[in-house]
């Protein structure tokens, strides 16, 4: 009966099994910048609830990046914390079910710290009422308690403008630790561009006014995330590429459908495997960051089947959570695979219950943000589900730990060929 999301399909060189991801989230169980065996264990009962792919949540590539706001994981060179993804890749692959791990690499999270100071597209800050009015019934249902601190706290965060040396460095940081990413043992990298964050500031001409390369047109407003994706291409020839994105902005002023379109279009150009879309502009749009339909109805809207028109490679769409709705997007090419993030923190077995024809047993996320709410209050890796009770608790079951192994490196290292190589840098 769902045939189609369960026909493989390949990003670049890789080869996933089916067409059913888990979105990249983070605070799924990290701690001081390291992924634990939480961590691993959130990622392990999805790869045997039969997801063919699983992104991490954001990765930071920088000290700079780490330092504004060190409640994300990172990977650079002089962290010397190799073991703890080595740890987590192989345990992830040693659950011998064949789901692929991408790593998202994310350069910043500029004016969505919340933080006064920290690099940004341009001095840009949130409007306090926007964010207020932007939340969902449901979300403030449990944000009453702060959801206007939180507010606050995002809109006194007014970024100062990133120079043009800080840019080169951080994109060299990027593809240096993208690198180590796959060394570590990742199949796959993923560049972190959507939600309001350090790229997506770029990309929106309402948080981008500079006046040098890097803004105005949108081919210059575009120009950090497309020497990414030039950047890892070139270092790293044989390795999937996915760029995560926002399909539009919905206030006045912001980038339309038909923008991405063209950066989509652009990126395939520069070597990209993938799209990954998600929607909205982060927290200033929680409505469309965190949809409460039960599907992602706007963003579906949004591009159809107009963007697989324009681009060649795979497209990645969050937020569908009906098997039926998956399915007939996939069987109609308005898409390739579905991501799900609430969706697979509330049933981890999603598409192994989809494949067995147990869609009634399905636990269906109700989309009240309480997991988002938590972690918006600073719960940080320690999020719950009212629907799950499981969620965040999963390293207390044996059966989600790691498996002997018969080799540690991964397919995508095995395809490297000689001569080439990371020319990783300390």
């Amino acid at each position: 009966m769902y045939e189609c999301l369960f026909e493989p399909v390949k990003i670049g060189s890789v080869e996933i099994k089916n067409r059913v991801a888990v979105a990249p989230m983070n605070m799924q169980g990290d701690r001081g910048g390291h992924p634990t065996l939480q961590y691993m264990s959130f990622f392990n009962a999805r790869a045997q609830g039969g997801f063919g792919l699983m992104t991490t949540g954001s990765i930071f590539c920088s000290k700079e990046s780490s330092a504004e706001y060190p409640f994300v994981p990172y990977i650079f060179p002089t962290a010397f914390n190799a073991g703890y993804w080595t740890d987590f890749a192989e345990g992830v692959h040693s659950q011998g079910t064949g789901a692929k791990l991408f790593a998202q690499m994310s350069p910043g999270f500029g004016r969505q710290t919340g933080l006064p100071g920290v690099r940004g597209a341009s001095p840009i800050p949130f409007d306090r009422d926007e964010i207020v009015a932007g939340y969902s019934k449901q979300s403030t249902s449990w944000m009453k308690y702060h959801v206007s601190e939180y507010a606050n706290h995002l809109a006194r965060g007014v970024p100062r403008e990133m120079t043009v040396e800080e840019i080169h460095k951080e994109e060299a940081a990027l593809v240096r630790s993208a690198a180590l990413a796959i060394l570590y043992g990742f199949d796959g990298i993923e560049i972190h561009s959507p939600h309001g964050y350090l790229l997506h500031e770029f990309l929106s001409p309402r948080s981008n006014q500079r006046q040098d390369e890097y803004g105005g047109f949108l081919r210059n407003r575009a120009r950090f995330l497309l020497e990414l994706v030039a950047g890892c291409r070139k270092r790293m020839p044989t390795v999937p590429i996915v760029f995560r994105v926002s399909g539009m902005e919905y206030q006045k002023g912001g980038f339309t459908a038909d923008d991405i379109k063209q950066v989509a279009i652009w990126c395939e150009e520069e070597g990209a495997d993938a799209i990954s879309l998600s929607n909205g502009s982060g927290y200033d749009d929680n409505l469309h960051f965190f949809p409460v339909t039960p599907d992602n109805d706007a963003l579906i809207e949004a591009h159809g089947q107009t963007l697989k028109k324009a681009i060649k490679i795979p497209v990645i769409m969050a937020g569908i959570h009906t098997p039926a709705v998956a399915e007939k997007l996939v069987k109609e090419k308005a898409l390739d695979m579905v991501a799900l993030g609430r969706g697979a923190i509330a049933d981890p077995e999603w598409p192994n219950k989809v494949k067995e024809g147990r869609v009634k047993e399905i636990v269906r996320c109700t989309k009240d943000n309480f997991c988002t709410s938590m972690a918006i209050a600073g719960a940080q890796g320690s999020t719950r589900c009212t629907q799950n009770p499981n969620y965040g608790k999963e390293q207390y079951n044996p059966a989600y730990w790691p498996k002997p192994m018969k080799g540690a490196v991964p397919e995508t290292l095995r395809k490297w060929k000689p001569g080439q190589n990371f020319k990783i840098k300390l």
